[in-house]
């Protein structure tokens, strides 16, 4: 059994300190995807898994506080460093400022409500990604490693920050890695982790900065982007 899960991910990505008052531990299943919701410390996280992880090969989702989107793919059994990967997004600005999730039975739908506002649409029968409001999605449903986590965002509605994909990690746990802050039109900016992240001791990446201070941020590092 593997020991990286998605919810040793959760605990490498921590987030800026957001208040979370309605957010408590629990774990509901919705057809054939469980839902997990977890407090730790100030931080709020929902975490989607499949209930089928037959050869250890499938597609997890991570939420939280901060505006991350984290996809989580198990390639089968084998060592970590060639079977795990996760791809990371952040949305902005995160003006909900608290994920939450609403299961429509009828339709077999779970929407996930981010702090910008995205709505993120999952199929609970197939336990997969669907759509997300004011977002063109490319999505490959085959679960392998050279498809970057893949779901890739062709257009959105507001700026965004893509970490990329890695085996083994989280993206944000490289300081020196180059991840690109996307806007509304296609634009792009590329800075290092370390620009955007604060590392603890343990090398735990926590995203430093608030919405106003990401703007200041970004208004000088990122003159190009439509904020």
């Amino acid at each position: 059994m593997k020991s990286l899960s998605i919810l040793a991910f959760l605990f490498l990505t921590s987030s800026f300190v957001f208040a979370t008052p309605n957010c408590q531990n629990k774990y509901e299943v919705f057809d054939q995807l469980a839902v997990q919701t977890i407090l730790s410390g100030t931080d709020c996280f929902v975490s989607l898994d499949p209930r089928n992880t037959n050869n250890l090969i499938y597609r997890s989702f991570l939420f939280d506080d901060s505006g991350l989107f984290m996809i989580f793919n198990s390639l089968g059994n084998g060592p970590e460093s060639e079977s795990t990967g996760a791809r990371e997004f952040y949305f902005f600005p995160r003006q909900v400022n608290e994920v939450s999730y609403q299961y429509d039975a009828p339709s077999q739908r779970l929407s996930v409500k981010t702090p910008s506002g995205k709505i993120f649409v999952f199929n609970t029968e197939k336990a997969i990604l669907v759509s997300a409001s004011n977002s063109t999605l490319a999505i490959d449903y085959d679960v392998n490693g050279k498809n970057k986590g893949g779901i890739e965002f062709l257009k959105n509605d507001g700026l965004y920050l893509d970490l990329g994909f890695t085996l083994a990690q989280s993206p944000s746990q490289n300081p020196n890695r180059k991840v690109t802050f996307k806007d509304s039109q296609q634009n792009s900016c590329v800075v290092k982790n370390s620009d955007v992240f604060r590392y603890t001791v343990d090398q735990d990446a926590i995203f430093q900065y608030n919405d106003i201070q990401l703007k200041k941020f970004l208004k000088n590092a990122c003159p190009m982007l439509k904020l």
